[in-house]
């Protein structure tokens, strides 16, 4: 099972590749210089929140409710604003934004709990269960006896109850309302 540790791991490993690639864009010719400052300035953001995400241990008792501490939240919502006053869009851009796209009660510094409105099913907890282990939707087809398409609704179900758009933020919220445990 993913633990806290994991989920800032595998955070920072995208961001970093995300960085890396932002890097290579800076540097080509054809933008202009202010595009250039703009995506350096998001770069060491990320670089910032990289090096957060890699020196903090996350606290995962019962008491603990939060997956990210407010130096983090406070990182994340720089890049955020870094990227709301970039004029580009590109794929790489797009790309950044859904990976800091947390629902807003994730990212306040004010500790609340994201609460699910509507509950979920017996299945989606089952299919929920496995999302930590990272295996594919075949895979948990063939494990709760249910086919791939079946898996994919109840994801794509989960993620709509959540406010999320993939696994790694849909675990997150998981923790923090207790549907998971580590």
């Amino acid at each position: 099972m993913k633990t806290a540790r994991d989920l800032h791991d595998e955070i920072s490993e995208n961001l970093s590749s995300i960085g890396n690639r932002l890097d290579s864009e800076a540097g080509r010719n054809s933008i202009t210089a202010e595009l250039r400052n703009a995506l350096r300035s998001i770069r060491d953001k990320i670089s910032n929140l990289c090096e957060l995400l890699n020196g903090e241990i996350p606290i995962s008792d019962e008491t603990s409710k939060v997956i990210f501490s407010i130096e983090i939240r406070r990182e994340i919502s720089a890049i955020n604003s870094a990227l709301e006053n970039l004029d580009e869009s590109g794929e790489l851009i797009l790309e950044l934004e859904e990976l800091l796209k947390f629902p807003k009660q994730f990212l306040e510094a004010g500790g609340k709990i994201h609460k699910i409105v509507t509950p979920l099913t017996r299945r989606e907890k089952e299919v929920l269960a496995l999302l930590p282990r990272g295996i594919t939707a075949k895979a948990m087809a063939s494990e709760l006896f249910l086919t791939e398409a079946t898996i994919k609704s109840h994801l794509a179900s989960i993620y709509q109850k959540f406010e999320v758009v993939n696994r790694t933020q849909a675990i997150a919220i998981a923790i923090e309302n207790k549907y998971l445990a580590f």
